[in-house]
């Protein structure tokens, strides 16, 4: 059940970055997005980071936080970040490729839960079903994530297993 995203390796190897201990460093770590343009992604990052080292010590979760959510959409829409804490709105935009995000390709995003209100966890579709039923698991006993009302992002399909009660995917 080593979850230290093996999917990691997968995208390193599309990924473009000069910098060889990013790439060995996402190896290693599951990076929880969030960015400085809303505070409160960082906050609730921090606490998706806690409630993963307690239930899935071995994911190394970690806060990869960027300047502005425009870095977000480049991180995950290059297969360099799979899971990041945004509010509905962003994630709709980014999702379409809307202002602010129109000078990016569309970023194809999954809901794994929501976390407050307006925020949710999202991850890419690339985020094997098993790590995403995990986090969402991981989420949920620590009374985190609760099951997204419906949206216009559909759920993960890792996440919809474990919100409907079914066992890890795999």
């Amino acid at each position: 059940m080593g979850l230290a995203l093996s999917a990691a390796s997968c995208a390193a190897a599309r990924a473009h970055t000069p910098y060889g201990q990013w790439v060995a460093y996402r190896q290693k770590h599951l990076l929880i997005g969030a960015h400085r343009g809303d505070g409160r992604t960082y906050e609730l990052a921090q606490a998706v980071v806690a409630a993963l080292e307690t239930e899935l010590p071995e994911a190394r979760a970690r806060i990869a936080r960027g300047p502005r959510p425009q870095r977000i959409a480049s991180l995950m829409g290059t297969g360099q970040l799979f899971v990041s804490v945004l509010s509905a709105g962003e994630a709709e935009t980014m999702v379409d490729a809307l202002p602010p995000f129109e000078n990016y390709t569309p970023t194809p995003l999954r809901i794994l839960a929501t976390l407050d209100g307006n925020y949710h966890v999202f991850a890419t579709p690339d985020l094997p079903e098993d790590h995403a039923w995990l986090v969402t698991r991981a989420l949920d006993h620590a009374q985190l994530g609760h099951r997204p009302a419906l949206v216009s992002i559909p759920l993960h399909p890792g996440a919809s297993a474990f919100w409907d009660g079914s066992g890890m995917p795999g």
